[in-house]
């Protein structure tokens, strides 16, 4: 078998893999939802979720596409549930660092490492493109599913644990299995559980269109009075982005 055929046929399966990821969490979120058992949310809070972290953000018109779907989830799951999905909070997370600290600062030694980690890993990783299919639901949210296009994705992950070395503690024995951008988080009652469900079942396969990510990011997250919103501390271009 030629190499580009052996590729496919690991996208391929990469793929089926991806999907049948996704069956499973739009069944969980359905049966916790109808239940009122949905986790709930809250602000972020010292040694909890939210922390130091590596992202991809999409590009402009992938983000304006991913904006404008959250809006209408929000509109059917209520709108005091967090649009994370908005422009100045949509990602997608590669490795969680640490947990959640309220105060970081400015010549932190733990972020100066991770932002040299990750110059090393983005300076050998190409560009990555992500197709966006459908929605699913999470016990926890809304998310947008993402299908990388090749192996740009994974091998940059790859690159930044063994850059990361010591640093990547957190998430040494954590393997992120799929890509995706969550669009809401829920954080208290649902206006109508049985609607909120019909809507995203109705969207598990709506085209959202292609992500092209040309760096990677270092940053934090705080607390706007809304919702937890991005705060950089560090990018790095992709190599293929480069030129």
């Amino acid at each position: 078998m030629e190499a580009s055929e052996a590729a496919a046929g690991q996208i391929v399966d990469s793929r089926l893999g991806y999907a049948a990821a996704f069956d499973r969490l739009f069944e969980r979120g359905r049966e916790a939802v109808l239940a009122g058992t949905h986790y709930c949310d809250t602000p972020p809070v010292e040694g909890g979720r939210w922390g130091l972290s590596v992202v991809f953000q999409p590009d402009s018109a992938c983000a304006a596409r991913l904006a404008a779907v959250t809006a209408e989830a929000l509109a059917v799951a209520g709108a005091s549930h967090w649009p994370t999905g908005a422009p100045g909070a949509v990602h997608f997370t590669v490795r969680a660092i640490e947990a959640h600290r309220a105060v970081v600062p400015e010549d932190d030694p733990l972020v100066m490492r991770c932002a040299a980690a990750l110059q090393r890993a983005a300076s050998k990783s190409r560009m990555v493109r992500l197709r966006l299919d459908g929605l699913t639901l999470t016990p926890s949210g809304v998310m947008a599913c993402a299908y990388p296009l090749d192996s740009a994705a994974d091998e940059f992950a790859a690159r930044l644990g063994e850059e990361l070395s010591d640093d990547g503690w957190f998430e040494a024995d954590f393997h992120r299995n799929i890509w995706y951008a969550t669009l809401v988080h829920f954080i208290g009652p649902l206006e109508d559980p049985v609607d909120l469900v019909d809507w995203v079942a109705a969207r598990r396969h709506l085209d959202l269109g292609e992500g092209v990510i040309e760096e990677a990011e270092l940053l934090r997250f705080k607390f706007n009075g809304r919702q937890p919103v991005r705060a950089g501390l560090a990018a790095a271009p992709l190599a293929a982005a480069v030129g």
